[in-house]
């Protein structure tokens, strides 16, 4: 169990690539703790540092308004890793953490983390390439919130999911998330998104299901989010 646990680790983006044996040690100094579909891992402004690797299922990273306004900031798969940010500048956490399934985690505290970077420069490049990229996100969703009309960006998160999909048809995006779900992402409500989808399915766009959203013409969709005139 123990070692099974820890050789889990090869499937972390962010260790892969390390030896089995540099592995095992690594492992040997994280928590493995399983989380139930739901479950906190992390509380929006924790006073925390440690650092989560995703060896199976998912997470998402959320915030709270003080009225109970739910946004989410990113989903995090399998193979990733979350909790960085404390763990580097030792602040509260800027975000809430919740399972999206079922999920096994390897959890590491932050004085282990540095010290892995200072051991494997090639993990430190790894994780600046990582902070960049969650940059690179956030100022895009900032870009569509500052320019984008609601619809826009429903029509822009359609394509970001195309993108993104594992499917082999990858116009099929399933399990699809809920429409509030989607709305939590794109600062909007679900009533919103359930009208585009339905205002997308009656022009022959999308085909929408339980669970399931079918793009059935890429083209006219990025034009859509695009130019935002039907």
């Amino acid at each position: 169990m123990k070692s099974g646990a820890r050789n889990l680790l090869y499937l972390v983006d962010l260790l892969a690539d390390l030896d089995i044996g540099q592995l095992n040690e690594i492992g040997e100094t994280c928590e493995w703790i399983r989380v139930s579909k739901g479950q906190e891992v992390i509380s929006q402004n924790q006073l925390t540092t440690d650092v989560y690797f995703i060896v199976e299922g998912s997470v998402a990273a959320k915030g709270y308004s003080v009225d109970g306004k739910e946004v989410t900031y990113a989903e995090i798969s399998a193979g990733q890793v979350f909790g960085e940010f404390s763990a580097i500048d030792e602040r509260p956490r800027s975000a809430a953490v919740e399972a999206l399934e079922d999920s096994y985690l390897a959890r590491m505290d932050s004085t282990q983390f540095r010290a892995l970077i200072a051991d494997y420069p090639v993990i430190g490049l790894k994780l600046a390439e990582l902070l960049v990229r969650k940059n690179r996100s956030l100022t895009d969703r900032m870009f569509e919130y500052s320019t984008m009309a609601v619809h826009q960006r429903i029509c822009t998160e359609l394509l970001r999911m195309v993108d993104s999909s594992d499917a082999e048809d990858k116009h099929l995006i399933e399990p699809a998330p809920s429409h509030y779900q989607i709305a939590t992402k794109l600062s909007t409500h679900r009533e919103a998104v359930s009208k585009e989808l339905a205002r997308l399915s009656k022009l022959g766009i999308v085909n929408s299901g339980r669970r399931k959203i079918e793009v059935l013409d890429v083209e006219r969709l990025r034009q859509l989010a695009q130019s935002g005139i039907y």
